[in-house]
């Protein structure tokens, strides 16, 4: 299959060139045009045509610039809606937005891409359905020392059995679609569609029509009938991603979808029944929500029958090791650098000391900056961000998640595992991985110092000097 081509139209500034860099690694051709009237040329010469012009592939969608592609950027896009309805049109982040934003549009430029095959008629890729937020890897194929994730990997099978909704909550970058994705194929629904839509990053008219679909004609620019997300997940799992964002309007008609299983596409008069799973996500308290009322009580209790809460990573930092270590190999494997083999400890020390606001998919990001920069063999502290080297010893005091259903004592036990894990790792770092030194200031002895490293997933040589 050839590769998808993406036309980026308006700024070149830092944020279009972050978001080429992402979509090239994925595997797309990514063509420029500096304002709309270069924009349509490109278009023209490459769309129109059985292959496109000159033998140039085809332009399957477009990320547009508001501010700076013209003052006809807006009917530019109703343009392209008209003239070429096969193109999607997405919004390129305003200048200054940070990594998240543009691995927002990335998904969702993917995301258009898969719909614009099923239009044409074409199969799904390999794997395309189960594609996360960590490109390239499946929920399965990650381990871990934490005992939160432990029991995470043990809860997945025994909800997987189900069909009843399930929400997934945890901090951006924390892993949610991997883990709605492994729900999915552990499923007796395995074997049909697996799709995503992130709420957060379409308009209400657009997720309207992506979720239900709409009928020829039912607004400008509705040139064919489109099934909507529902439609094409019966008997599969739809993934709800920043489900807290929707507008109360959209909860209403999500309430009923669910509620009846029945969907009337927009500008239709006719409701079709579909079977799907529900699995939804969101990085915000929808009980807070709720309280305030900006998110419907019954819609929460309807998506809220199982709930899987992912840890934050400075909550898990015993999986930082080994998460940086698979994202080395990935990328020494993606950027030919056999070179590389290992991260020095020193790197390891500011790894783990960094409170990783992003999460997981901060620290793929960290890794594949440094791979890029390293000289070899060692992976080290100076092909780390500067963000990274800031202040290390003074990490940001957090209060571990915890979830109200769960008992008081339960929730004190995690917390004061967590204090006590990182009183160690401090204190490691004090002497160096000198366990007889640090045993003698915390006032134990040797033996159950040694033991309480070994039940948090430390060891003194990574406190050691690199």
């Amino acid at each position: 299959m050839s590769r998808p081509v993406v036309l980026i139209v308006g700024r070149r500034g830092p944020t279009a060139a972050r978001l080429r860099a992402q979509l090239a690694r994925r595997g797309m051709v990514v063509r420029t045009a500096g304002d709309c009237g270069e924009g349509m040329e490109v278009l023209a010469l490459t769309t129109r045509g059985a292959g496109g012009a000159g033998g140039q592939a085809p332009i399957q969608a477009v990320v547009l610039d508001l501010e700076s592609a013209g003052v006809g950027a807006r009917a530019f896009r109703e343009m392209i809606q008209q003239e070429f309805p096969g193109v999607s049109v997405l919004e390129l982040p305003p200048e200054g937005a940070g990594p998240e934003d543009v691995g927002l549009l990335v998904g969702a430029v993917e995301q258009s891409l898969r719909g614009t095959r099923r239009a044409a008629g074409a199969e799904p890729e390999a794997d395309e359905r189960f594609e996360g937020p960590l490109h390239g890897y499946k929920f399965e194929d990650l381990n871990s020392r934490s005992a939160r994730m432990l029991d995470l990997f043990q809860l997945i099978p025994r909800v997987a059995q189900t069909d009843s909704p399930v929400l997934i909550v945890g901090e951006t970058g924390t892993g949610k679609e991997l883990v709605a994705a492994a729900i999915h194929r552990q499923s007796r629904r395995r074997e049909n569609e697996f799709f995503t839509v992130n709420c957060g990053a379409l308009t209400e008219t657009l997720l309207e029509s992506e979720l239900f679909g709409h009928e020829k004609g039912a607004f400008t620019g509705a040139i064919r009938t489109k099934k909507g997300y529902f439609e094409l997940a019966d008997r599969g799992t739809l993934f709800l991603d920043e489900l807290g964002t929707i507008s109360p309007a959209m909860q209403v008609k999500l309430l009923r979808v669910l509620q009846q299983m029945e969907v009337r596409r927009v500008g239709g008069s006719t409701l079709q029944k579909v079977d799907v799973r529900i699995v939804a996500a969101t990085n915000a308290s929808l009980e807070e929500a709720v309280a305030r009322g900006t998110f419907r009580e019954d819609l929460y209790y309807r998506l809220n029958v199982v709930q899987i809460s992912l840890p934050a990573l400075r909550e898990r930092a015993e999986d930082i090791p080994l998460l940086a270590e698979v994202f080395r190999k990935k990328f020494c494997d993606s950027f030919e650098r056999p070179d590389i083999t290992h991260l020095t400890p020193a790197a390891l020390r500011w790894l783990k000391a960094y409170p990783w606001p992003g999460n997981v998919r901060e620290l793929e990001n960290v890794i594949e900056r440094a791979v890029i920069l390293c000289r070899g063999p060692g992976l080290g502290e100076d092909d780390l961000p500067e963000r990274l080297r800031r202040s290390p010893e003074q990490p940001r005091t957090t209060v571990p998640t915890f979830d109200l259903d769960e008992p008081l004592p339960e929730v004190l036990r995690r917390v004061q595992a967590a204090v006590e894990r990182e009183y160690i790792r401090r204190l490691l770092r004090r002497f160096k991985g000198h366990l007889g030194r640090a045993a003698e200031h915390a006032g134990v002895n040797r033996r159950t110092l040694y033991n309480k490293m070994q039940a948090f997933g430390l060891r003194r040589e990574d406190f050691r000097a690199g």
